[in-house]
């Protein structure tokens, strides 16, 4: 699995503990790459997440599942490349997008289609497919 924008590797951490093999997380913050290895470590799954400030365009291969918590505009911006690094049939999940305002996100992601939806607090997470 791929999670950008990974922050503190919360999803890439809960993706291996819950059964995938490994997960790549990256963020263009360098604080982010230590804060993220050292929470791998604390769950015991250090030897399977990798994080790096690695750039998404600069991402080779596809990912069975690729999760994205980035606000709109730079998950508008990244849309064709996590369109490219998303394995034909897997899910791609977003989230940090307000409830009300995403029609625009979801355009940018086309042709990929919503398949769940959740909201909470005004906030949004979709899975496309």
């Amino acid at each position: 699995m791929l999670d950008v924008g990974c922050g503190s590797g919360v999803l890439a951490i809960a993706a291996c503990v819950f059964g995938a093999g490994r997960a790549v997380a990256i963020d263009i913050a360098p604080a982010a790459v230590p804060v993220t290895i050292a929470n791998a470590t604390a769950n015991g799954v250090a030897d399977r997440v990798q994080a790096s400030t690695t750039d998404l365009a600069d991402i080779d291969g596809v990912y069975d599942l690729v999760v994205a918590n980035i606000l709109a505009p730079t998950l508008v911006a990244l849309a064709a490349d996590l369109r490219r690094v998303l394995a034909p049939g897997g899910p791609l999940v977003i989230s940090g997008i307000l409830a009300e305002a995403n029609a625009h996100v979801l355009a940018a992601l086309s042709p990929l289609h919503v398949v769940a939806t959740a909201e909470l607090d005004g906030w949004a997470a979709f899975t496309l497919r």
